[in-house]
């Protein structure tokens, strides 16, 4: 709970006591229309408050500063003590309405001061699980990062030796596109959202050097429906996916092998990925290993009821559809 919203309900809290505190001036006076306090109303009230402001934070506080069960039982039973002997006692030569009128709403308090404690401190906790299922996922984020890399760049290096020999400009070409996927993996992905354009631009760049791993011009075909120019994403979302659908297809050759679509729409954007594979090596959700798993975890973390997951096979194909929502710029 962000500490604004925290302070705004406690604000809120003490308005409703106060006024619940007049409130209940106000039927005492009507039933005993001669009391002391009728000229002192706002005293009394003003009293009642303070009176509540203590004990509520007492208790608020000091089962948050108590680590063990114990102490939490002393502190309650130290308040609880303090307002039978200063409120309790007292009023007990008045009489059993003046007693009950006295402690009733601080005993209120003391028991919304512990529920209050409980609700925070459950927040709380379940905040520092989000950020350390977060920290996790950046840690492996980084780690798979430091797999690709090597894997792929070890492989396009050996490509691009091949070209230098035949084909100095495609050589050129692609020595530059590697560069700027390195520099991509390792600089721009730090940020928790990116331009989509420049995401986009990555996996053309990824999706190049692929190719030039692969025999045929229509190996992997790639399609882009949208303008991406508004919109921002997560970051090296997608090319996990890639590799994971060229790590496990079935050939290094051949037509339609790989199929990439991508559709972005009005404040959202759909990713498919098929891949061929061989039939007696069944892919099944775990297949993509490391990589996918990952995926799956930010998403849950960084896009929480805002994206839709499916990985599907066929007896041909295995098929991921990814969509999510988009933030915008």
């Amino acid at each position: 709970m962000k500490k604004s919203i925290e302070i705004s309900v406690h604000l809120f809290f003490w308005i409703v006591f106060a006024a619940f505190a007049f409130m209940l001036s106000q039927i005492y006076l009507q039933a005993k229309p001669d009391a002391t306090f009728g000229n002192h109303l706002l005293y009394v009230i003003s009293l009642e408050v303070v009176m509540g402001l203590i004990f509520f934070y007492t208790t608020f506080f000091g089962i948050r500063w108590a680590h063990k069960r114990i102490s939490r039982y002393l502190i309650l039973s130290a308040v609880l003590l303090f307002l039978l002997l200063f409120f309790a006692y007292p009023a007990m030569s008045f009489g059993i309405w003046e007693v009950l009128s006295s402690i009733i709403p601080h005993i209120i308090v003391i028991f919304l001061a512990v529920i209050f404690r409980r609700f925070s401190d459950s927040i709380r906790l379940e905040q520092e699980k989000q950020a350390l299922l977060l920290q996790n996922t950046q840690s492996e984020l980084a780690l798979l990062k430091m797999q690709i890399s090597p894997h792929f760049l070890f492989n396009t290096l050996n490509n691009i030796d091949y070209l230098v020999t035949f084909d100095t400009e495609k050589a050129s070409g692609s020595i530059a596109k590697l560069g700027a996927v390195l520099r991509y993996m390792i600089y721009d992905a730090e940020v928790e959202k990116i331009a989509l354009e420049k995401e986009l631009k990555h996996i053309e760049d990824y999706i190049d050097l692929l190719r030039l791993r692969t025999s045929g011009d229509n190996y992997l075909q790639y399609r882009l429906n949208g303008r991406p120019e508004q919109w921002r994403i997560a970051p090296m979302l997608f090319l996990p996916l890639i590799e994971n659908a060229y790590k496990h297809s079935s050939a290094k050759e051949g037509e339609n092998i790989i199929s990439i679509d991508i559709r972005i729409g009005k404040s959202s954007l759909q990713f498919v990925i098929s891949n061929e594979y061989d039939t007696y090596r069944k892919p099944t959700a775990k297949a993509g290993g490391l990589g996918l798993n990952i995926v799956k975890r930010r998403l849950e973390l960084i896009y929480p009821e805002r994206h839709s997951l499916t990985i599907t096979k066929d007896n041909k194909r295995f098929k991921v559809e990814l969509t999510l929502e988009l933030d915008e710029n």
